[in-house]
């Protein structure tokens, strides 16, 4: 596979960022619909994008940044060379939650039925975004003989699990549950967002067994991004199980 689309001159146009540009349009675009016959302004879904996208970048950053600090504590200037890699979706993941949570209090609406719109779109988008990851041969899978896939840029020419496309698929069919729940069998505004933690949750501590690159860190033997599935696990579970004990929907 190749990293390059194509040229402009000396500037190079790679898979990863237009698939990456590809998702984040996808998702502000199919939320603002679902927004608009919910009676959102749709607006504010796409000045809520905005947030995302800024917030996650920051995010994904420090979170990577953390995970290596005692690299980047001798190097402080690369600490901002987003340009050259080093982002970790899970610190993107908090950064949206977090920046989108305030700009929606800002706008005084609601943070669980915005939440309800938005995450199906958000698994979507990661769905189209671990495909761009797997042209850019990060985020790879172990070493596996029999069903491992050669990738390039890592220039050690052995067979690795294409744990992207794993997560590509699996993003997806969380994409149409979530989808799905909400139409069908959504009881409570809020239920669709913590079903999204719940289920991604799951989905991550699945991959991670099967991942082979060295760059999500480790604690205790488990990697950080193992155990902050577990946390997103129970977040999940505790968020759906509250609304549901409610006597009365929000």
């Amino acid at each position: 596979m190749h990293q390059v689309l194509f040229n402009i001159g000396s500037l190079e146009i790679r898979v990863y960022g237009v698939m990456t540009a590809i998702a984040f349009l996808t998702g502000i675009y199919l939320s603002s619909m679902l927004a608009k016959k919910k009676g959102i302004d749709p607006d504010f879904i796409l000045d809520l994008g905005l947030v995302a996208i800024a917030c996650s970048v920051i995010g994904a950053r420090a979170l990577y940044v953390a995970v290596w600090w005692k690299y980047y504590a001798l190097h402080p200037a690369e600490v901002f060379k987003v340009w050259e890699g080093g982002l970790v979706f899970y610190g993107g993941l908090a950064g949206a939650v977090l920046g989108c949570m305030a700009w929606v209090k800002f706008k005084k609406m609601s943070i669980l039925k915005t939440g309800d719109i938005i995450m199906p779109f958000l698994s979507l988008a990661h769905a189209i975004g671990r495909i761009g990851c797997y042209y850019n041969a990060c985020c790879y899978g172990a070493v596996n003989a029999k069903y491992g896939v050669i990738f390039p840029a890592l220039g050690d020419n052995l067979p690795h699990l294409p744990t992207q496309l794993y997560e590509s698929v699996l993003n997806f069919l969380n994409f149409l549950v979530l989808i799905v729940f909400f139409k069908n069998k959504k009881r409570r505004s809020g239920e669709v967002f913590f079903l999204y933690f719940l289920n991604y949750g799951a989905i991550r501590m699945f991959i991670e067994m099967f991942r082979g690159d060295p760059e999500r860190g480790f604690f205790f033997g488990l990697s950080t991004s193992t155990l902050i599935s577990v946390i997103m696990i129970l977040a999940g579970l505790a968020g759906i199980f509250f609304l549901r004990a409610k006597k009365e929907g929000v």
